[in-house]
């Protein structure tokens, strides 16, 4: 699966968690005639009705274990995504190598060329200059 469509997956999840914890808590501070969980105390449950805190703790525990689920699913796509990663930095420099290779071959090539010339140039002045320096001996008398 590609990372776009688990980014996709995981945004949607994380839409869907949000929506139900929020319904969760309204629904909590609601029943329990409270605005904030800093409202919240061991009184405001006791003397909460019993079959409204069995509700609660109900919904409670499947969100928890929501929460738990998608968590772990996280968990397993964070690894499945760095693992992706160190394959792709992998390949990188893979290719990175191949391409200094192939740097270091037409270097060389270069390098031959430039010699090949070089020598060649030198060799037909070298005798371009003893040619003129024999010219030179044979107009002189001794």
């Amino acid at each position: 699966m590609c990372t776009s469509t688990k980014d996709a997956q995981h945004q949607e999840m994380q839409k869907l968690v949000k929506q139900n914890c929020v319904s969760f808590l309204d629904k909590a501070f609601n029943g329990l005639r409270i605005t904030s969980t800093g409202q919240l105390t061991t009184a405001i449950i006791l003397n909460a009705r019993q079959d409204e805190t069995a509700v609660l703790l109900r919904e409670s525990v499947f969100l928890i274990s929501s929460l738990v689920r998608h968590m772990t699913d996280y968990k397993t796509t964070s690894h499945s995504v760095a693992a992706e990663l160190i394959d792709a930095q992998k390949t990188i420099i893979k290719l990175q190598s191949e391409l200094i290779s192939v740097k270091d071959e037409q270097l060389e090539g270069v390098k031959t060329t430039v010699q090949t010339s070089v020598a060649s140039t030198v060799k037909e002045e070298f005798k371009s200059y003893s040619a003129a320096v024999q010219g030179n001996v044979k107009e002189k008398p001794v």
